[in-house]
């Protein structure tokens, strides 16, 4: 399941970098467009299997049940949130417990990974186009 998360990021290397040999356009790319492919791509996918998958597993070691599971990931999704966003990520509450139940329903990392994604780049846009309304 997760070479569906990498197989297009190694397609689009093996033609944009191999073929066209756009090695230098693509680093240029990615430098002016860090901060989108970080919060977009990058942030949900670690946070996804570090505050769902790897908390999962640790419930069941302990013998952790649901309710438990919800709380302790929310809990570490939201303080982990508190370190960069400062107390307005309590907001993170909700998406976090969200989160939590779709991946209890499912028991798959890849469909919570997608709705952070979705959700990070919603958030993305809706930033980006109030800083570029004020600013124009």
């Amino acid at each position: 399941m997760i070479s569906v998360l990498i197989l297009p990021f190694v397609l689009f290397f093996i033609e944009y970098v191999l073929i066209e040999k756009q090695f230098k356009k693509l680093i240029y790319i990615y430098k002016k467009n860090k901060i989108i492919i970080q919060s977009v791509i990058y942030f949900p996918i670690l946070e996804e299997f570090i505050f769902r998958y790897f908390i999962f597993q640790y419930c069941i070691l302990f013998g952790f049940n649901d309710i438990q599971f919800i709380l302790l990931s929310t809990l570490a999704f939201v303080l982990a949130h508190v370190f960069y966003q400062g107390v307005t990520s309590v907001v993170k509450l909700i998406f976090s417990v969200v989160l939590g139940i779709i991946f209890l329903l499912t028991l798959n990392v890849f469909v919570t990974i997608i709705i952070h994604c979705i959700f990070n780049f919603l958030i993305y846009i809706v930033r980006n186009s109030k800083y570029n309304y004020y600013n124009t």
